[in-house]
């Protein structure tokens, strides 16, 4: 598996316009990417978001960078502001035993 993991700051008085716009806009578009296993969005009590993107390996992230780099204009426009964005191949994952 493979990570992308994007710290951003995030804008509180556009937080419910932006959940609106990714649910039409973007989410839809990463559920259907080839190799996509999960979206995590986690509020970091520091006022900073946390996005953890899985996917089945490098090039399937690859492959759909091209329509992430789309929707990061819009979260720029929003006020939302990039802190960091790592990415690597995930070298431990656990779940749950059945």
């Amino acid at each position: 598996m493979y990570a992308v993991v994007t710290r951003r700051r995030m804008n509180r008085e556009r937080a419910e316009e932006t959940r609106e716009r990714a649910t039409s806009e973007f989410w839809p578009k990463l559920q259907q990417a080839p190799g996509f296993v999960s979206f995590s969005l986690i509020q970091g009590e520091d006022g900073v978001t946390i996005v953890v993107v899985l996917f089945e390996s490098k090039a399937r992230a690859d492959a759909f960078q091209g329509e992430a780099t789309t929707w990061s204009p819009a979260l720029d426009e929003l006020g939302h502001q990039i802190e960091t964005q790592e990415s690597g191949e995930v070298l431990q994952h656990i779940t749950p035993r059945p």
